[in-house]
């Protein structure tokens, strides 16, 4: 893959990185109905992943663990501010609105990077993306709409900061870590995000021993699938596509997710969800297209 076009090999692995995304609503799933808490849940998924992450480069790639203090900060901010501040307004919102309503809310992130970077950085929007940005946007509506139900006000705010805190996430990853190494960068973003986590819900770690193997093969896929492998993807893309590009790309997360729950929880998708799925994926097909021919001219 090293010798592959950049552009190419950022768009394979944010599509990696988004499918692996699209399996948290799996894990969720399983682990909240085997009885675990979003505290729980959200706290051990960061702390098992940092761990597993910080075993594996200690053994294999020691190097690899050391960045200089102004990298480290960063990382810190963003695993802190970035990841566990979004992760806890998303499932905050959750608790206030409906399941669907909150995916929605989530999703709408895509717009913000793009708003963002249109107005503050140099990443201006071509009229083809705006109009790729508007029939994904279209097609995940079509794809998620479903039961509405607002609880609570304040859960809609707290699901459009979700959103608006990730797309942040994702400039700032894209604008302040491109000559660090991805995997160095998530190994920080993800034990910042575990401190944070633990910190905020305190889950009882010594009830970890009691755990079920169901519950920990739950967070064990979680880790790894959902967090190690998506997040280092994800700062690797940021350093290849811009992240205007690479937020529209995440829309495979949902595609993903839809695909997986009929497969495995057999829910049927119906017919204006298919017409959802397949509006997506041809915005994202047409836009990936019409960038590499830009970039080939």
């Amino acid at each position: 893959m090293a010798s592959m076009n950049p552009r190419l090999r950022g768009t394979i692995e944010i599509s990696i990185a988004s499918a692996g995304f699209g399996f948290l609503g799996i894990f969720a799933k399983w682990a909240f109905q085997s009885g675990l808490s979003v505290g729980e849940f959200l706290s051990y998924r960061f702390t098992l992943a940092a761990l597993l992450l910080w075993i594996f480069l200690l053994l294999f790639k020691p190097q690899w663990v050391k960045l200089n203090k102004r990298q480290t900060l960063i990382a810190a901010l963003l695993g802190i501010f970035g990841y566990a501040f979004f992760s806890t307004l998303y499932f905050e919102a959750i608790k206030g609105v409906s399941v669907t309503l909150a995916a929605l809310l989530l999703y709408t992130y895509p717009f913000w990077v793009n708003i963002f970077s249109h107005f503050f950085t140099h990443d201006k929007i071509s009229k083809k993306e705006a109009l790729c940005l508007v029939a994904a946007s279209t097609g995940l509506v079509l794809l998620l709409w479903g039961h509405i139900e607002v609880k609570n006000i304040w859960a809609i705010a707290a699901g459009l900061g979700a959103a608006i805190s990730y797309a942040i996430y994702v400039l700032l990853s894209g604008r302040l870590q491109k000559d660090v190494r991805p995997i160095s960068s998530a190994l920080y973003v993800i034990t910042f995000g575990a401190i944070a986590l633990s910190l905020f819900h305190r889950p009882d770690f010594g009830s970890v021993q009691n755990l079920s193997s169901f519950q920990a093969s739950c967070i064990f896929g979680i880790a790894l699938i959902c967090t190690i492998l998506p997040l280092s993807l994800e700062l690797a893309a940021l350093q290849k596509l811009k992240s205007s590009e690479v937020a529209l790309l995440m829309m495979i997360e949902p595609l993903t997710a839809a695909i997986m729950g009929a497969m495995i929880f057999h829910e049927s998708l119906s017919l204006r969800q298919l017409l959802g799925a397949l509006v997506i994926a041809s915005a994202l097909i047409v836009n990936t297209i019409s960038k590499n021919k830009i970039e080939t001219a």
